[in-house]
């Protein structure tokens, strides 16, 4: 059988907690019970929470976000015959999934990265959406990244950004930059926003530095899908990027199948694989976010 390859990606799911959910986990045990629906439109598809499975592994439930596409149907047929189109009952739609694994501990969330499908945003948005809750999800970034950025010993020279328009402003980064930038986009009408900041160290009335507020800022909007995010930073009188979207932590995994996806359970043990291999980046991430908190 040909071998096929999957990557995945981690985050950390963050939910403000009100009167009816306190957890990430209560929000999916609600999603299993139906107290909230788990298929509805969003970003012009109808996407759904499915097959939530909590005995998998320990401490954890795993589930699948499914996306309906009922437009654009691609056409089946032989060579040298005439294509066919794929008729659809009323209300069906080709399905493309995402897997995934939330692991309560750090709230980690292992996520099968499918282009066809969602992104992590359309998925955050429909958790918010659907229990009328802030959930938010942080890429996991290479310790030695995140360490370097949030570390007081470094300063920082120049920041790039490109974000697109967010879908749900109210998941913005809750700073003056972030809102700054909420702003600035929704009075231009624009999709996207690129911005680039730094200093000019030849100019006599400079600090010759950012302010390090702008270290969390640029930190906090990775979370927001950030297509850019770079710090150029000194340390020791050196200058070096930091590349918080390439020092991403994930894994590419690999497994036998005939189909576009082997069955759920096999997906399942190769995301749950893919978190032990990455083990020691997660708990290195962790590590640096509690020393630069301090």
């Amino acid at each position: 059988m040909p071998q096929r390859s999957y990557k995945i990606e981690f985050f950390q799911l963050n939910l403000v907690p009100n009167q009816n959910l306190t957890s990430v986990r209560d929000l999916f045990e609600a999603l299993r019970d139906e107290e909230y629906d788990t298929s509805f439109e969003i970003g012009g598809f109808t996407r759904e929470v499915w097959g939530l499975v909590f005995d998998r592994f320990p401490e954890s439930v795993c589930g699948q976000f499914r996306k309906f596409r009922d437009t654009d149907i691609p056409e089946i047929g032989l060579p040298g015959e005439d294509a066919e189109q794929i008729e659809l009952e009323d209300g069906e739609g080709l399905i493309e999934k995402n897997f995934f694994i939330y692991y309560e501990e750090n709230n980690i969330l292992a996520w099968h990265r499918n282009n066809h499908s969602s992104g992590i945003n359309q998925f955050v948005n429909f958790l918010s959406s659907t229990a009328g809750i802030r959930v938010s999800a942080g890429p996991i970034l290479q310790s030695d990244a995140i360490a370097r950025l949030m570390s007081g010993d470094i300063e920082l020279k120049k920041i790039e950004i490109t974000l697109p328009r967010p879908t749900n402003p109210a998941l913005y980064p809750d700073d003056d930059f972030g809102s700054s930038i909420l702003g600035m986009m929704n009075d231009a009408d624009a999709d996207s926003l690129k911005i680039s900041m730094g200093v000019d160290l030849r100019r006599a009335d400079t600090e010759g530095r950012l302010t390090n507020r702008l270290k969390r800022t640029l930190r906090n909007l990775m979370r927001t899908g950030a297509t850019t995010a770079r710090a150029h930073v000194f340390e020791d009188g050196i200058e070096y990027p930091i590349d918080l979207v390439a020092d991403r932590v994930f894994s590419w995994q690999s497994v036998e199948t005939n189909s576009h996806f082997p069955p759920s359970f096999t997906m399942y043990g190769i995301i749950d694989t893919a978190k032990a291999e990455c083990q020691e980046a997660l708990d290195g991430y962790f590590g640096a976010m509690e020393d630069a908190l301090l």
